[in-house]
């Protein structure tokens, strides 16, 4: 039994020989098109096999628990080096170096349970940058001797060349992975087809970094490299986190290949490997100043979306408070009455609510209304308002909701509630009943208050004629003069 339940928890093998096969694919395409990158110095601009590698172990942690995808990953690395005809010691140890890297970040990043991969909390990158800065150490002490063995580079010199290539490439690179959402394709289609996507004032900000980015090359200095600075903040200000990540991943290769021959526009005074590499701690500085502001916005912002939950939330039940349901409710009675389409109130109470608090205590009383609450949100569409009014007492806007409708929802409401008893911990039943309101708007309806009035006068005649009834509101008949 326990063989058959273990088998059924492995990965079918056909997916795991598809997902070993991109893995290996993956890994070397990225190799070797990070040893394609290099400068006239032999310093390579960008390396994202390392970066890359991290993000998706991070984001599969079931890919790296397993140890035959790590020997994967060296076979991987030890045939780009091999293909890019570097002799066989120095592909071993180039191979050891971005393997033993990969796996320090990684041990140091699962390590920490407190560590919020999704960069939404004020220290967050800070911390991951700290972790990769010293998995970057590690492997540029291994591969800046294999650099100093194999180029004519100074060991130190190769050595901070290997560190600085590995910190921008995974300060660019991993925020992206980290913060993307799950489906990426199907959230990218569904943005495109928002109508303001189109708007100057959503497109502004990353207008102004393609502008700054192309004034960087055309104006001459070295202080031309931080005109992007102030578009990358206003982005930060404006986009989500992912967004602003790739962004920030725009600029850095945008400015990177800038430094490229023979695309070469920057200072004419930039031509030695201390000044290439002064100019990467700089862009790699500005990369990190611009997540990390990124993520302090986006905290920020989850702070005042759980604020303004709270403020406008019942935190028992998680519905609309009474002052949040009338706001919402009057601005959509409003806009029922300019499409001229009916609106409909129900006003519902549990019946006997007192004595179950008396009898069973104010738990029983708590799981008692959550219990009503989800009842009472089955019934109800998506553009459909609920909210609790006070105690045992719910207020429900019904959009485009007639008379007759608003009714067939009440008694489906109020059968849900009767007919469905709540089990208590001791194996008991609580049969809980309710009475509702309904008042559907009419001409003479001029606000919110008036139609929940009309509703609570339905009420009391449901109440009065015995409780678990939906009742409408019918106006009194005009007395006409004779």
């Amino acid at each position: 039994m326990k063989s058959k339940q273990a088998s059924c928890l492995r990965p079918p093998r056909r997916y795991s020989y598809l997902s070993r096969f991109f893995l290996f694919s993956l890994v070397l395409i990225l190799t070797l098109l990070g040893t394609k990158l290099r400068h006239y110095d032999a310093l390579t601009i960008f390396w994202p096999a390392e970066a890359v590698l991290l993000g998706l172990f991070i984001r599969r942690p079931d890919w790296a628990s397993q140890f035959l995808n790590w020997v994967i990953v060296i076979l991987a690395y030890l045939c780009a080096e091999l293909i890019a005809r570097n002799p066989l010691p120095i592909a071993l140890l180039l191979t050891l170096a971005n393997v033993s890297g990969v796996g320090l970040a990684y041990w140091l990043i699962t390590r920490n349970p407190l560590l919020d991969l999704s960069l939404r909390r004020p220290q967050a990158m800070l911390t991951l940058a700290a972790y990769y800065g010293l998995a970057c150490i590690l492997s540029a002490l291994l591969g800046g001797i294999a650099l100093s063995l194999h180029t004519s580079q100074a060991l130190s010199l190769a050595i901070l060349s290997w560190m600085l290539t590995g910190m921008i490439s995974y300060t660019a690179i991993l925020p992206v992975i980290l913060t993307a959402p799950a489906r990426p394709i199907r959230r990218f289609m569904e943005y495109w087809n928002e109508p303001h996507l189109m708007s100057l004032a959503q497109l502004a900000p990353a207008l102004s970094l393609l502008l700054t980015s192309l004034l960087s090359l055309l104006i001459d200095g070295p202080g031309s490299l931080a005109f992007p600075v102030l578009p990358l903040l206003w982005c930060a200000l404006s986009y989500s986190l992912f967004s602003t990540t790739l962004l920030t991943l725009f600029y850095v290769l945008w400015t990177l290949f800038a430094l490229s021959q023979p695309v070469y526009f920057l200072p004419s005074q930039l031509y030695t490997s201390l000044d290439l590499l002064s100019l990467r701690i700089g862009i790699a500085s500005i990369a990190l100043a611009s997540i990390t502001s990124a993520s302090l916005i986006s905290a920020r912002n989850l702070a005042v979306e759980k604020l303004q939950r709270l403020a406008h939330h019942d935190a028992l039940t998680g519905l609309l408070n009474k002052q949040a349901f009338y706001q919402q409710s009057q601005t959509m009675l409003t806009q029922c009455r300019l499409r001229h389409v009916p609106v409909s109130v129900i006003v519902l109470d549990i019946d006997h609510f007192k004595p179950i608090n008396d009898t069973h205590g104010h738990h029983v009383g708590d799981l008692a209304l959550s219990a009503i609450t989800q009842r009472i949100s089955l019934a109800l569409r998506d553009t459909d308002l609920c909210g609790r009014l006070g105690g045992e007492e719910f207020g429900i806007l019904l959009p485009d909701c007639s008379a007759t409708q608003a009714h067939a929802v009440a008694e489906r409401v109020r059968k849900s509630i009767a007919l469905r008893p709540l089990a208590l911990d001791n194996e008991q039943q609580l049969t809980m009943t309710a009475s509702l309101g309904i008042a559907t708007l009419e001409a003479s309806t001029l606000d919110l208050h008036a139609l929940l009035r009309q509703a609570d006068t339905a009420l009391y005649e449901a109440k009065r004629a015995g409780r678990d009834q939906s009742f409408s509101y019918h106006f009194p008949e005009r007395k006409t003069k004779t």
